[in-house]
């Protein structure tokens, strides 16, 4: 729809006045463009750019096109810390492919444009008649069931990368926000550690961001982009509950108790109170971790709210 209509709304001065627009020129120069042309093998290219999501992570994402097929994703950085995400994500998506997982972007290019820029190209299978599903189904089991076969592994628990981040939040209990009680959370580390530590367990992939925003219908088949947070040995299915608690903060602006409620009622009967603490620590110690602190914006609304569901879960489940 924004490129079909953009072009021609843009040019009603109030019409960019209610929505905000500020119109700008940007054209891909010359070693960008002829790094495009290779990657994709035309020279008759389109793009559209994204600024990418406020955070020390932030960078520029870039969705190439011909005509009305698209032909993948380039992320974009000046960013040492973000370039090193890049080299994880290729061989991380590497990885899967070679595991057997189906419906991943494969990495087109992944280098550098001069002394300072690092490119991070992603395939895709996206075209007009991709569809964006909001609600949980059957695919969306059936994918993270073919992610699991195709990479669970049997480890010590203290080897899984799910501990290794939680242990980083352990060292920096400073960081964690005034929203959230420290101890409330070495309460439920500690109710992880009894559930795992010291035995073996079978772990899998975990997306980390399995959202509808990250993810197309096509041909009735599921295909999961953006896999730049993955890991490769977690708790299985945990997606399935950021995939919950996501829409239900972003779409359906539920509360803590509203997620309460519905993990009480039929619907939810698919959750378990302790594998959801799971979850959330592992939110809390990432995004803690990760911004050194610092939140704000949506994240500090949904480290509060993350925190909440801690407490209500000790109170009325655990």
């Amino acid at each position: 729809m924004l490129k079909r209509w953009l072009p021609l709304l843009h040019q009603i001065t109030m019409a960019r006045k209610i929505v905000h627009i500020e119109t700008m020129r940007c054209r891909l120069n010359d070693a960008l463009r002829q790094t495009m042309e290779r990657v994709f093998d035309t020279n008759d290219l389109e793009f559209a750019i994204f600024g990418g999501t406020p955070c020390v992570h932030q960078k520029i994402t870039m969705q190439l096109s011909k005509g009305s097929r698209i032909l993948g994703y380039c992320k974009i950085t000046d960013n040492r810390e973000v370039a090193c995400l890049f080299d994880r994500e290729a061989q991380l998506l590497k990885k899967l492919r070679a595991s057997g997982a189906k419906c991943i972007p494969g990495c087109l290019y992944n280098g550098s444009l001069g002394e300072s820029t690092r490119l991070f190209v992603q395939s895709t299978m996206k075209t007009l008649g991709s569809k964006v599903v909001h609600e949980w189904r059957e695919m969306h089991d059936n994918f993270l069931l073919t992610l699991n076969d195709a990479t669970k592994r049997s480890l010590r628990f203290e080897n899984s990368d799910y501990y290794h981040n939680i242990e980083a939040l352990a060292e920096h209990y400073d960081w964690l926000p005034d929203t959230i009680e420290k101890p409330l959370v070495e309460r439920s580390i500690r109710r992880i550690y009894d559930r795992w530590c010291g035995s073996v367990v079978s772990f899998s992939a975990y997306h980390a961001d399995f959202t509808p925003w990250n993810m197309f219908v096509e041909k009735g088949r599921l295909f999961v982009f953006d896999w730049e947070y993955a890991q490769m040995t977690y708790p299985p299915m945990l997606d399935r509950y950021h995939f919950f608690t996501q829409t239900a903060i972003f779409e359906r602006h539920w509360n803590a108790e509203d997620m309460l409620q519905y993990m009480k009622s039929d619907k939810g009967h698919w959750m378990y109170a302790d594998d959801y603490m799971a979850y959330l620590i592992d939110m809390i110690a990432r995004f803690t971790v990760r911004e050194r602190g610092k939140v704000k914006g949506d994240m500090a609304s949904s480290m509060k709210l993350w925190g909440d569901l801690l407490a209500l879960l000790h109170k009325h489940t655990l």
